[in-house]
């Protein structure tokens, strides 16, 4: 028994020095994974805080895009309504003018009618009045130019 004495006297430190060591090491292993997955966890959420940076900095940028679309679509709409705003008044001034224009032609047309009546009527006042001269054994004077040839047949 003395050899398993002996043994058990000098397994006994040495399986306590090898727990010791195992544990010991196994605390380093926890540690070391502890820190790891920290790290992980760390690196992890760095990258979702610049993954929602780089979304927040997208979806303003979209926004800032989509504002201006509207902006721009906004000014165009609003040129176009001016545009036909313009056009409307512009078709109106044309209508007025081209009213007015036809009065102008009517009121011509009008005056034109009664200078040619005037001068034919004043022809053949003046035709009669010749024939009363002639009848009477009278001279009658000579027109000037531009209304012989209106007289004379």
């Amino acid at each position: 028994m003395a050899t398993t004495e002996t043994i058990t006297a000098v397994a006994t430190p040495v399986c306590a020095l090898l727990g010791v060591i195992a544990s010991g090491w196994l605390a380093a292993r926890q540690a070391s994974r502890r820190a790891a997955a920290d790290e992980h966890v760390a690196v992890v959420q760095a990258e979702s805080v610049e993954v929602q940076a780089e979304a927040d900095a997208e979806t303003a940028e979209a926004a800032a895009a989509a504002s201006a679309a509207e902006a721009l679509q906004a000014g165009f709409v609003a040129l176009y309504a001016e545009h036909r705003a313009e056009r409307a008044e512009l078709r109106g001034r044309i209508s007025a003018l081209e009213t007015g224009q036809a009065r102008q032609a009517e009121k011509l047309d009008r005056m034109a009618e009664d200078h040619r009546r005037w001068r034919d009527s004043a022809i053949r006042y003046i035709r009669l009045l010749r024939a009363q001269l002639a009848s009477l054994g009278a001279t009658h004077p000579t027109p000037e130019d531009p209304i012989r040839a209106d007289l004379d047949p």
